[in-house]
């Protein structure tokens, strides 16, 4: 269940050089002489992951080792989308980042935290990912990419809005829905009967104020910071993809740190991932409930709904067996996850 191949890091020299260049003073003055680490999120520090990595990983690293590290943490991608600065941590140009699954084209099994409906709930996807499944994943990944998969965050649990009727399983058939570049979300959505609408998350507001897209699927978080509840009149809160961050650190700088070093990295992490996840639950009551302030009409998935849902999506399943021959087993694995 292994997949090995050569992977390329895709980044561009000039940038690359231009990026350490512009980052290699920073953190240090006078006689300081603490290492610079820096840390990539691609989330804002509003988000539960994002406030995690500033207010719980940063300080306890340094309560933890004192001076002897400069932790600079750069929010809401600003040095770069998901995918640049996963490659800029391969490539050693920055040490630590927070990204989602864009890698999943490079391997395989980060495919999983996208698998629909793999998970009872969110505190279901928790234990996963902080146990049996996230260790499965990281063995896998580490085994051939060059960085270290040091704790899972959560990224959201995924809901439908649309500006047209949407609280059941027919209301679906002839939406115009906004799914990302993925081909799970592209056939889950057609499954559905929707049809697929396919673009940047820059791009959603706009197409849905003017009906380009009648909705679109995001945790209800991401619906409230960006705005989009502005105009849409309908959520279906599905929950079907209970969506992954991981932080990594790259190899050279995670094997190089003091065994006491390291250890103190891993335990920041492990706490900062508790206080994500404890407070991402903590959050989806309020969402929910934004939402209903705000004039939306929100519909919760019924276990009996859910069922049918998962049998109108098959083809989802098919698709993913097809691909990946673990694909099963993975799904069973979860499903024993008590």
């Amino acid at each position: 269940m292994k997949f090995k191949r050569f992977i390329k890091i895709g980044v561009s020299l000039i940038t690359a050089a231009a990026l350490t260049a512009s980052l290699s003073g920073c953190g240090k003055s006078g006689e300081n002489s603490a290492k610079l680490v820096k840390v990539a999120v691609c989330v804002s520090d509003k988000t539960p992951a994002g406030d995690a990595i500033i207010n719980v990983f940063k300080p306890k690293v340094e309560e933890l080792l004192g001076d002897k590290y400069d932790i600079e943490v750069y929010p809401s991608g600003v040095l770069g989308s998901e995918k640049v600065t996963y490659d800029y941590t391969k490539a050693g140009i920055i040490e630590m980042c927070l990204v989602g699954t864009s890698m999943w084209s490079e391997t395989p099994t980060m495919t999983i935290p996208d698998f629909p409906f793999v998970f009872r709930d969110v505190e279901h996807a928790r234990r996963a990912y902080q146990g049996e499944l996230g260790n499965y994943i990281k063995n896998d990944l580490e085994s051939e990419q060059p960085v270290n998969l040091v704790a899972w965050y959560p990224n959201g649990a995924r809901a439908f809005s649309s500006n047209k009727k949407l609280e059941g399983l027919e209301d679906f058939s002839g939406q115009k829905l906004r799914m990302p570049n993925n081909p799970i979300h592209v056939k889950l959505a057609e499954s559905l009967g929707a049809n697929v609408v396919i673009m940047d998350m820059g791009e959603v507001f706009t197409a849905l104020e003017q009906g380009v897209a009648d909705g679109q699927d995001n945790p209800l978080s991401t619906v409230k910071n960006e705005g989009w509840y502005e105009v849409q009149e309908y959520i279906y809160n599905t929950n079907h993809i209970v969506a992954s961050l991981e932080l990594f650190a790259n190899d050279e700088f995670w094997n190089e740190l003091p065994e006491e070093d390291r250890a103190a990295f891993k335990e920041a992490a492990d706490e900062a991932s508790d206080a994500a996840w404890d407070n991402y639950i903590e959050q989806l009551e309020s969402d929910t409930q934004f939402m209903k302030d705000n004039g939306l009409t929100v519909t919760e998935l019924s276990d009996e709904d859910r069922e049918e849902m998962k049998k109108k999506i098959q083809p989802v399943y098919d698709y993913l067996d097809s691909q990946y021959e673990w694909a099963p087993e993975i799904r069973e694995m979860i499903n024993n996850i008590k």
